[in-house]
């Protein structure tokens, strides 16, 4: 079992401010059909952690259909806007988990479940005094490097420059576990590789700033 030390506790919201008409109750109940429960051998598994107003699990699961798409998201609004859009689109291959993504991984037990793990703009609690609240560290890229298939792929994109320097230093700090692949490339933007526009992807890029994009190979 992963221990549940300061590293590996979730900060942040759970619910918008201004929309708090649901019940916990009630969420409970109208999340319990797409809950992620298990993870079963021989099933394609794809990562999405931090999934916001879930536009990546979206992407994801139409990309590939043949795969399951486990959306690691607390935030309230964000999983019912999800459910939204899977019901209106009638898509079957995404399974929710309204938490911690430590607890996904504490299932896989290191049985190599996931071909690929997407973080996409990750909180980058901004405060120098907050940035041990951040999801990606070395210990976090360890945990998850268990957990991956043969030649698993990560995705990591983020605007922070602060969070993409704390970044580039845990990836030099796994360079025996992971290859940076497109290091030595031109193309460091997420829409050199997928088509694809999140909400935080858009409010990044109407302040003038171009998310960086980093894809990293298990070895």
């Amino acid at each position: 079992m992963i221990s549940k030390n300061y590293s590996n506790r979730l900060f942040g919201r759970t619910r918008g401010r201004a929309n708090k008409k649901i019940t916990l109750k009630d969420y409970q109940n109208i999340i319990e059909k797409y809950q992620f429960k298990e993870l079963k051998k021989n099933n394609g598994y794809i990562l999405d952690i931090g999934t916001g107003y879930g536009e990546s699990s979206i992407y994801l699961a139409k990309k590939n259909k043949n795969k399951t798409i486990i959306s690691c998201e607390k935030y309230i609004d964000g999983n019912l806007n999800l459910i939204k859009n899977i019901n209106e689109q009638c898509i079957d291959n995404i399974k929710l988990h309204s938490g911690n993504v430590y607890d996904v991984l504490e299932k896989s037990n290191k049985k190599k479940f996931f071909e690929f793990a997407f973080i996409l703009f990750p909180d980058p609690w901004p405060k120098k005094k907050h940035f041990k609240r951040r999801l990606i560290t070395t210990n976090f890229l360890r945990i998850l490097h268990h957990n991956l298939s043969i030649n698993g792929q990560v995705f990591i994109a983020t605007d922070s420059i602060s969070y993409t320097r704390q970044i580039l230093k845990n990836i030099y700090e796994t360079k025996n576990l992971y290859k940076w692949i497109n290091q030595n490339q031109i193309h460091l933007k997420l829409l050199d590789y997928f088509n694809l526009k999140t909400k935080f992807y858009n409010k990044a890029t109407k302040l003038g700033v171009e998310p960086i994009f980093l894809i990293l190979k298990k070895i």
